[in-house]
């Protein structure tokens, strides 16, 4: 697991620490940039997601993902924390939480998916087959282990964890993020606390360009209470026209183009 970033003055009332789990096809360092721009202002993790570490002898199923995670934070001395996971990482954020719910305060779910569709699972493999292996490496990725992660991914079902989920939870898609909007929508119909916010104009969220991400992380709004007693609209947004988010959350200006997760 990363070294957590130090806050300049640790005490008693600090904020609660912020753990970012980077998608397929990255590496922690993917958010570097989020780091800059939060430094001081709490305790920063950015650990390996569990099954994508190149060094990893066997790919962690994304059941046994939140206990291992649960693991590392625990050895880390962290009770609690907000969490935000970008496209397989918030899959990963969301097993934590439903399996581990007193460990997760805040939760921020950027392309997450539910039960990822097999056509985009495949379509995501072939994606990942025209990337020269040599150019993952440079950034730390080994391709054969994210091909078996993808593998694995397609089986996966969430479906039984989001009523478990307690923490206030945000959900974000891009609008022309058409592959993720099914299962966004899904994340915020089934999670109790959850808010859902259509990024309009935004495609699949990354962290190649992370200001609207490293906000969306930093100022995870209080949304239990606004979020209790609220009915969404039932079935998955279209295109996000109409699915604009309320008020719950700080606006998003932009979110950017998708890397291979």
């Amino acid at each position: 697991m990363s070294e957590p970033v130090p806050t300049p003055s640790p005490s008693e009332s600090a904020p609660t620490p912020l753990v970012l789990l980077h998608g397929v096809g990255q590496a922690p360092m993917a958010w570097e940039d989020v780091v800059v721009q939060l430094y001081g202002s709490r305790q920063l993790l950015t650990p390996w997601v569990p099954g994508l570490r190149p060094t990893e002898k066997r790919v962690v199923p994304l059941a046994e993902a939140g206990a291992v995670l649960d693991q590392q934070l625990m050895l880390e001395g962290l009770e609690q924390v907000d969490l935000c996971g970008l496209s397989y990482g918030a899959m990963v954020a969301t097993r934590l939480a439903a399996d581990f719910p007193g460990r997760v305060r805040r939760l921020v779910l950027i392309a997450g998916q539910v039960r990822p569709p097999r056509l985009l699972m495949r379509a995501q493999q072939t994606a990942l087959r025209m990337v020269p292996a040599s150019r993952l490496a440079d950034a730390g990725v080994s391709k054969e282990r994210l091909l078996e992660v993808l593998g694995a991914a397609r089986d996966a079902d969430l479906t039984d964890a989001l009523p478990l989920v307690e923490a206030a939870t945000l959900v974000l898609v891009g609008a022309k993020d058409k592959g993720n909007q099914p299962g966004a929508g899904r994340l915020a119909d089934g999670i109790p606390s959850a808010r859902l916010r259509v990024v309009q104009g935004a495609g699949h969220a990354s962290t190649r360009r992370p200001r609207a991400a490293g906000r969306s992380a930093a100022r995870v709004p209080r949304l239990r209470s606004a979020a209790r007693g609220q009915r969404r609209p039932s079935g998955p947004p279209s295109g996000g026209e109409g699915l604009r988010d309320r008020g719950a959350a700080p606006p998003l200006k932009r979110m950017v183009r998708p890397t291979v997760s």
